[in-house]
């Protein structure tokens, strides 16, 4: 049995929940990329994965953004 006022909040979002949702995503999808990036692509000088890339080449600082 619902809650009496529940009616009423049901359905309803606001644009800025929207845009909030949106901008939340928007961070965990990049952040996604990053860690594909990070585990699975190679450098392009020692072609080593660029979690284990020692020659520099790797900004390694990109993964704090």
């Amino acid at each position: 049995m619902p809650l009496p006022g529940a009616a009423h909040t049901v359905g309803r979002v606001t644009r800025t929940e929207i845009l909030l949702w949106i901008v939340a995503l928007f961070v965990l999808e990049v952040n996604h990329l990053k860690w594909i990036w990070w585990e699975y692509w190679s450098c392009r000088r020692c072609t080593a994965k660029h979690k284990d890339c020692a020659c520099g080449a790797t900004a390694r600082w990109l993964m704090f953004f």
